[in-house]
């Protein structure tokens, strides 16, 4: 035995000397190491990240209690750990036995109890742990014979945040950790004090909280969380301006885990890969964390399933070069049409498999949340029935389906599985039966004008604003499926800045498939989403600003409303709007609908609109046709103020005491007035069309008017 000797502030730990170690890892292993105590024994996994397929590397690591904070040392390639049973670092090779070492702890380390959150170091040869409240304390490892643990000056008061891993970035010298909770943030710990930086949340669940057991870095500064309650891996790399993590495999889950890995060895794919073969948007490539399973015998869909080193999209993929399609597991006897049912036979080749299957419905070229047809479905050996329902808001023509098949349930369409196989297919999604209803026709358009000096009526030209509308009804047994919008930029004598919306009354923004709308400007495709939100009804602003979307001709102050100032050049919205759940066409709004201008936020719209509300209107000024209600973002003040004269409680809005709006619709490709010539001057019918409630005198005014005033290109 070696007699030592403790000095009065320390508390030593002897154990016995003259151990034989096993002998150390091979040089940096790629695999991660996962240490689970379900039962007060220690069991390690062997994981291979890509796939996150695992191995029991060891039943009983030779202890009876857990082993926790574990890390991979790069500088002699052994594990390092807290022991449990022994209140004091192990030590582990590749026998995977814990052999607890002799350690000299200060006062604090002594007084600190045990740790679960631990790693060594990449530049320099020492173990870290840290235990909320107590601070983070380092043990050297370069002397076998003096192990002493003491704490890192200063980081008692910075010991606040509760985490449950950390590990060491490969290269910049800091230590990175996921809180836990209904969130993940990204915590920056300093070695020299422990000090956090916050870099803020990098995941967020949609279930249960998250406890991220282990935690373990690549050369390339991805770092990976095993999440102990289902496995999933996710991933995220620290290096980013704004990191956020995704799941990238699936592994085994515990109550207790931890894990450790060589943070300088790459995650290679393996020998032994399925992949998909839809294009790379959907998650094919390894680079984009495509879908992949480790292929283990007689466990996959048909027959035959081979091995990849990557994704190969077609034409690229291996089923058209080498002509042996192993894609053989999933059949179609019926196709998909939208708004009915639909079959696919799936035949599987083992026991205890799962099917889940996406379908890209929307054909926006990824697997949206909302796109899963088959969730979790058992499988039987052979030929299995499974049946579908084919969504009304989804879109006709070429589309992808991805089949994953697996012992896991809960899977998503990419990222590594350790089992089973995935099977990609081009589908065809058809639509019949549907009939469509053009307002006005599918050859013209109706005219919406307005004026913008509300709630004055002011020069009433009428021609600050004027679109050309065509409106566009998808029925399928009597029911609304989506709507089109096709809208053009006829005219604009304004010189105030105004956005340009349409609302559904009476339609809830729930009812809108918000993430499968379409909409472009000028045929190129907008990102984002056009449904404001915040609304009741479904509301839909094409642009904030119609200045972004005019250009004009060499000394013409406006659009199409001054004399000698035309075009033929139209800027042109189109905006595709499928429906959740469809519409029974009596609860429709009857056509135009509801489009209206509204004030572009942050810019000035005259001294009386800003009266009414002490401030700039922005989207608290809208101006609507005769009698349309406003939106949620309205502001009531207006209504009574300066000219107007709305009542909303007898469903009166938008008119003065003369029953003249501020919008009207005119259903023809309209002729406007020339700037600053008033309506009811160019056209002397409109005034008594107006002044009737009922709408049945003069009703065709607008074809009738004093040529001299109105605008010709």
């Amino acid at each position: 035995m070696k007699t030592a000797y403790c000095s009065v502030i320390t508390t030593c730990l002897l154990l016995s000397q003259g151990t034989s170690w096993a002998a150390e890892f091979s040089n940096c292993p790629t695999q991660a190491f996962i240490i689970q105590t379900p039962s007060s024994v220690p069991i390690s996994y062997g994981v291979e990240l890509a796939t996150g397929s695992y191995v029991i590397l060891s039943n009983d690591m030779n202890r009876i209690k857990a082993y926790n904070g574990v890390g991979y040392n790069y500088h002699d390639n052994y594990i390092y750990g807290w022991d449990y049973e022994g209140s004091t670092l192990g030590k582990t090779g590749d026998d995977y036995i814990i052999t607890p070492l002799n350690v000299t702890k200060d006062t604090s380390a002594a007084a600190a109890g045990n740790f679960f959150v631990g790693d060594i170091a990449i530049d320099e040869n020492v173990w870290y742990g840290y235990k909320k409240n107590k601070g983070l304390f380092k043990i050297p490892l370069d002397d076998p014979n003096n192990y002493s643990m003491s704490l890192v000056v200063g980081s008692t008061d910075n010991a606040t945040y509760k985490i449950t891993d950390f590990a060491f970035h490969p290269s910049d010298g800091q230590i990175y950790a996921v809180t836990n909770g209904a969130t993940g943030s990204l915590l920056q710990i300093d070695p020299s004090n422990g000090s956090a930086n916050n870099l803020g949340v990098v995941v967020t669940s949609s279930g249960s909280n998250f406890t991220f057991g282990a935690q373990f870095f690549d050369p390339d500064g991805t770092l990976y969380l095993s999440n102990n309650s289902d496995g999933k891996i996710y991933r995220l790399n620290v290096d980013e301006a704004n990191p956020s993590a995704d799941i990238f495999a699936y592994g085994p889950s515990s109550s207790s885990n931890d894990g450790a890995r060589c943070a300088l060895a790459e995650v290679p794919v393996g020998d032994n890969v399925d992949f998909g073969d839809a294009p790379d948007s959907y998650g094919t490539y390894m680079a984009s964390n495509g879908a992949r399973h480790s292929i283990i015998d007689d466990f996959y869909l048909g027959s035959l399933v081979d091995n990849e080193a990557n994704g190969y999209p077609l034409p690229l993929s291996d089923d058209s070069s080498d002509g042996i399609d192993d894609e053989d597991g999933i059949s179609f006897p019926t196709g998909f049409e939208l708004g009915e049912s639909a079959v696919i036979l799936a035949t599987a080749t083992g026991t205890g498999g799962y099917l889940n299957a996406w379908f890209d419905w929307n054909q926006n070229g990824s697997f949206d949340s909302d796109e899963q047809a088959i969730i979790g479905h058992a499988l039987s050996p052979g030929s299995n029935s499974v049946s579908l329902d084919v969504p009304t808001w989804g879109k006709s023509g070429q589309s992808w389906a991805r089949f994953r098949f697996s012992s896991l349930a809960d899977i998503g369409p990419t990222g590594g599985v350790g089992d089973g196989e995935v099977e990609d297919h081009q589908i065809t999604i058809t639509e019949t039966g549907v009939t469509i209803n053009y307002y006005p026709s599918s050859s013209s358009y109706t005219s919406v004008a307005y004026e913008d000096l509300y709630p004055d009526q002011e020069d009433y030209d009428m021609n600050d604003v004027i679109f050309h509308l065509r409106l566009i009804e998808y029925i399928k047994n009597n029911q609304i499926i989506r709507v089109e919008f096709e809208a053009q930029l006829a005219a604009m004598g304004a010189a105030y800045h105004n956005g340009f919306a349409i609302q559904l009354p009476d339609v809830a923004m729930g009812k809108v498939k918000e993430n499968s709308i379409e909409w472009s400007i000028d045929d190129v495709a907008q990102a984002g989403s056009p449904l404001e939100s915040g609304q009741t009804n479904a509301v839909f602003i094409f642009t904030q600003d119609l200045w972004d979307h005019i250009s004009l001709s060499t000394g013409c102050n406006y659009l199409r409303t001054e004399s000698g100032c035309g075009t033929s050049y139209r800027t042109t919205w189109k905006m595709r709007v499928p429906f959740e759940t469809t519409i029974a066409q009596s609860q429709m709004p009857d056509f135009p609908y509801d489009p209206f201008i509204f004030a572009t936020p942050g810019t000035d719209h005259g001294l009386a609109a800003k009266n009414v509300v002490g401030e700039l209107p922005g989207r608290k000024l809208e101006i609507h046709l005769k009698n349309k209600a406003p939106t949620d973002k309205f502001a009531t003040a207006y209504f009574g103020s300066r000219e107007d004269r709305s009542d909303p409680g007898a469903g009166q809005y938008f008119l003065n005491e003369n029953g003249m709006s501020w919008a009207i619709e005119i259903p023809t490709s309209w002729q406007h007035p020339l700037e600053r010539e008033r309506l009811d001057m160019t056209y002397s019918e409109f005034l008594n069309f107006a002044a009737d409630k009922t709408g049945n005198t003069n009703p065709n005014w607008y074809l009738n008017a004093n040529r001299s005033l109105i605008f010709q290109d």
